[in-house]
């Protein structure tokens, strides 16, 4: 696009000024504004079509998962094991726990 507004506006400059030797300009009517007026419109043109346009960055967007919320049984308070050999020769564990 920016090339076809910069041929178009070195178009209409140039037209602007193609009366060649024997035209109205030559005989002097116009003074600098032959070639001022044109010069000025199609710089214009080509400013606005060759003006960069601004760069925007977004910053990335960093997700982070969030720790997994550790459930800790409420504190119980209990009896140390206690540990007894029954007749037939096997041991039994047992302790009591209040809540």
């Amino acid at each position: 696009m920016k090339k076809i507004m910069t041929v178009l506006a070195m178009t209409l400059s140039l037209t602007a000024m193609a009366h060649g030797h024997g035209g109205y300009w030559a005989r002097g009517y116009g003074g600098a504004w032959q070639w001022m007026v044109p010069t000025i419109i199609g710089g214009a043109i080509v400013y606005e079509v060759a003006r960069q346009q601004p760069v925007i960055i977004q910053q990335p967007v960093v997700v982070q998962p969030q720790q997994p919320a550790v459930v800790q049984p409420p504190t119980q308070s209990c009896s140390p094991w206690t540990e007894t050999q029954n007749p037939d020769g096997t041991i039994t564990r047992t302790r009591t726990c209040a809540q």
